[in-house]
């Protein structure tokens, strides 16, 4: 075979590859909706509506800080405390009834 067959193929097969990772990565992302986002203290306060969540079986996500290269990282101090409560779209209705019966503190 020619060299240069072979790299188009190889070629095709990465983006083939790369187009499939990206498809399922997009379609897993659009089954989640965001209820909250917020740092510090604000962020605790998340943590505990998405322990009432859980508490409710709903499926829940929390993410905690940002993700950030090395060479980024000194930039991204006060990005380390941030916390993001994610639940599935089907749930949202459920979930903001839950927080709208938020128990006062």
């Amino acid at each position: 075979m020619d060299i240069q067959l072979v790299r188009t193929v190889l070629i095709i097969l990465l983006v083939i590859a790369f187009l499939v990772i990206v498809s399922r990565r997009t379609k897993e992302n659009l089954r989640w909706s965001l209820i909250g986002e917020a740092f510090g203290e604000k962020g605790e306060d998340l943590l505990k509506d998405a322990a009432r969540l859980e508490a409710a079986d709903l499926d829940i996500r929390v993410e905690r800080g940002v993700k950030t290269s090395f060479l980024f990282r000194r930039f991204s101090k006060d990005l380390d405390d941030r916390v993001a409560v994610y639940v599935l779209k089907e749930d949202l209705d459920q979930a903001e009834d839950i927080l709208a019966s938020r128990p006062r503190r």
